[in-house]
């Protein structure tokens, strides 16, 4: 209703004004200046092209309407019409201009048409980045006309002198392209010249759009020479596209579709070769061979490069078993991840298993297509800092000011105030190696979105069957080390020989045991486990992505998370400091509410690969 309030009032100003072109005309535009010959984009010597004329319509104002012509220009400047364009009355470039013009000395004139003047250069910035030179030249003359001593105009002309200049190597390296000098020669090539484009004009979208499409001509000769057999020609254009565009993904994507191609033409010729020799026809398989090393240098090759294939497919640009942490945009480097190998295992408990529950049932089979990489260590405090201090997150227990903790006066978890993720166990500030614990599940939510936008890479909580595969580590046994308690150190766990700081013991230990901890220990103070992450047995049970449901009834079988939009309870997985031995079972699962903290409760994070 106000821009429209704004319109009448200025249409009817127009009207009662009698508006009309001024008699005057605007100033003459000094010719456009060639740009620096550090980045030279001249093509001819010919005389430097003047800037279209502007031809502004301009209404007429009476001394005594100055104050209401600049309340127009000051609505027009806030609704963002710049200048008069296809609008039925004036912009704010018309309307301060005309007062300037009447009262030169006017202040707020001055400064409304500087103003106004700076934000059509930057709207004629993003013009010539998208290539619009048109508009680009139009902005440029009235620039010139209302405001040539502007401090912006000079470097805007003399970009959009280079804009003019990227155009022309735009057309020569099309030619070029058309003649075949995609690469050579060296400074004339169709690729050398959109390099010199985008020297100047880093952010020219023409010329990026024309490389781009040089790239795709070399994927799509690439294309045409493989499908014709001819893997040299294919390899030579696939080359060239990577010159053209360095690390560009359609470059391998391409590249896999060739090499997908070329084994399965390997192997239909190797298994028609073996056929051929078992039928001892032998000119037959001599044929074959001919042809197959046509496509192959050598049959070991074409073994390498289907294995090469397969991992990729399987995981990215990781091998199984590879430990790797990514570096994050602020600094520093991420959890340290293992990749785990994708692969089958059996979900649940079986029915003579010792201790199950029901909510393990029924046991099904998950199956992981690819793999997957899972952090070594639960999220320790130090990481944890480091995500706080970064994002300003404020974590749910820092929010209401207490969480849970062990009272060792009276030998009971019990909740307590001024204890969030920066406290142990039993509220003591926690060292920076420790396990950080205290956190909801979205709080390690959280977290996992900020790792996710720092390696731009796709970071989450893992799912149940996740956590379980890796924590069976291959084992179809109970727990994770054998059928019965452990014989040996395998995690921190409620041992019989473990005693706290005023001597009590627990009532639920573990017999013959002994970890040295009552409270989280350090991370990887226990050794690995078999897929190389450390203490999924035991320190802290840990969230998982999974909604809690009372069956794996309907469970996915793809190893993602089961999920259900508004859940209030998740998963909880893993043994903790103070669980039972039946609760270190790789079976185990227990439903936690969301909004859940305390001593005995962490995460840790998976990347999909």
């Amino acid at each position: 209703m106000t821009r429209l309030r704004l319109l009448t009032t200025c249409l009817v100003l127009c009207c009662f004004l009698s508006a009309c072109s001024d008699s005057r005309a605007p100033a003459e535009a000094p010719p456009r200046t060639a740009p620096d010959a550090e980045v030279d984009l001249t093509l001819s010597d010919g005389p430097a092209v003047a800037p279209p004329a502007w031809v502004p319509n301009l209404p007429t104002v009476e001394p005594g309407q100055v104050a209401q012509t600049l309340a127009l220009a000051r609505q027009a400047l806030a609704r963002g019409q710049l200048e008069r364009g296809s609008s039925p009355g004036p912009g704010a470039l018309e309307l301060y201009w005309v007062v300037s013009r009447l009262e030169p000395a006017n202040e707020e004139a001055k400064k409304g048409l500087q103003t106004t003047v700076e934000a059509l250069l930057a709207e004629g910035a993003l013009r010539i980045a998208a290539g619009d030179l048109k508009q680009a030249e139009r902005i440029e003359a009235m620039a010139i006309a209302t405001s040539p001593e502007a401090p912006l105009l000079a470097p805007y002309r003399k970009t959009l002198a280079q804009a003019h200049g990227a155009d022309a190597l735009i057309a020569r390296a099309q030619q070029e392209a058309e003649k075949g000098h995609v690469l050579e020669p060296a400074g004339k090539s169709a690729r050398d010249l959109l390099q010199r484009a985008l020297k100047a004009l880093p952010d020219y979208a023409p010329a990026r759009q024309a490389l781009a499409r040089l790239h795709e001509e070399r994927l799509r000769l690439a294309w045409k020479a493989a499908s014709a057999e001819d893997f040299e020609a294919a390899d030579g254009y696939l080359l060239e596209a990577q010159r053209v565009l360095p690390g560009a993904p359609q470059t391998a994507v391409m590249d896999m579709r060739i090499v997908e191609l070329r084994q399965a033409l390997t192997g239909a010729l190797i298994d028609q070769g073996n056929a051929a020799v078992d039928k001892l026809a032998l000119d037959q398989a001599d044929e074959t061979l001919a042809h197959l090393a046509r496509i192959a240098a050598q049959p070991a090759a074409v073994e390498a490069l289907r294995e090469r294939i397969h991992l990729a497919r399987h995981y990215g640009p990781f091998k199984p078993a590879q430990a790797f942490a990514e570096t994050l945009a602020s600094g520093g480097r991420g959890p340290e991840m293992v990749v785990v190998p994708y692969g089958r295992f059996d979900m649940g408990s079986p029915e003579d298993e010792a201790e199950r529950t029901a909510n393990e049932n029924p046991v099904h089979a998950v199956v992981f297509a690819r793999g997957f990489a899972i952090a070594r260590s639960e999220v320790t405090v130090a990481e944890f800092r480091r995500f706080i201090v970064a994002s300003g997150y404020r974590p749910l227990a820092s929010r209401t000011g207490r969480s849970t903790v062990y009272d060792e006066k009276g030998g009971l978890m019990s909740e307590h105030e001024g204890v969030d993720w920066r406290r142990d166990h039993i509220g003591r500030p926690a060292a920076p190696n420790l396990p950080v614990m205290h956190v909801a599940f979205e709080d390690a939510q959280a977290f996992a979105a900020w790792l996710s936008k720092q390696t731009g890479q796709r970071y989450r909580l893992p799912s149940e069957a996740e956590f379980e595969y890796v924590l069976r580590g291959g084992s179809k046994t109970a727990y994770p080390w054998g059928a019965g308690a452990p014989d040996r150190l395998v995690g921190n766990l409620t041992g019989e020989g473990d005693v706290s700081r005023s001597g009590r013991r627990w009532a639920n230990a573990i017999p013959s045991y002994r970890d040295g901890y009552w409270g989280a220990a350090p991370v990887r103070s226990f050794p690995p486990e078999k897929f190389g992450a450390f203490d999924l047995t035991g320190n802290l049970s840990e969230w998982t992505l999974d909604c809690w449901h009372e069956s794996y009834q309907r469970a996915p079988v793809d190893g993602s998370a089961w999920v259900n939009p508004g859940c209030e309870q998740r998963v909880v997985r893993g043994a903790s400091w103070g669980s039972s031995l039946d609760q270190a079972r790789s079976a185990f699962r227990l439903p936690m509410d969301a909004d859940t903290t305390g001593a005995r409760l962490g995460f840790r994070v998976v990347r999909e690969l």
